[in-house]
């Protein structure tokens, strides 16, 4: 080994094990043993974040069920566009695509209205060579006719009709 490379060596490990001793540090004492934490009355504050966190855990019920809700609108707004001819043609490594997808809830949930430009299968690649116009994605097509507005969830139901 290079003579020099030992005090180098030698130097990082006294800076990772300074780093390890002030990180076990809090508020400049020692991290107490389990014990001490009991008698300190510190175990007490963790019993209190126990409540809160079962308080997010109802809070999140909630906000399951309000997830639900709003994938059961968005399935029927996918379902009316689909009725539509609202068509998406995209690509999976697209930025724009994915956003667009995410708006939705998903490509799971936008399959009836999206074909897979990029890595789809032979069929959708020969479907998006076929029916797109400008090349590029995501390209929004409703009965045929390339649409170029806005491009999320209540703009593309309002304009074939269909309400989020």
């Amino acid at each position: 080994m290079n003579k020099n490379l030992v005090p180098i060596i030698i130097s990082f490990l006294i800076v990772g094990a300074a780093i390890f001793y002030v990180g076990t540090l809090e508020d400049g004492e020692p991290v107490q043993p389990e014990e001490e934490m009991e008698e300190s009355g510190e175990v007490d504050e963790i019993d209190e974040d126990e409540d809160e966190t079962a308080e997010s855990d109802d809070n999140s019920e909630e906000n399951l069920e309000d997830i639900e809700e709003e994938n059961g609108e968005m399935s029927g707004l996918i379902d009316c566009l689909a009725e539509n001819d609202l068509v998406i043609y995209g690509a999976e490594w697209c930025p724009a695509c994915t956003q667009l997808a995410e708006s939705f809830g998903g490509y799971e949930a936008i399959d009836p209205i999206y074909v897979e430009c990029a890595e789809g299968t032979p069929e959708e690649a020969q479907r998006c060579e076929e029916e797109t116009e400008t090349g590029y994605v995501p390209e929004i097509q409703i009965a045929g006719d390339l649409y170029e507005g806005v491009r999320d969830p209540a703009s593309l139901g309002s304009e074939v009709g269909c309400q989020l």
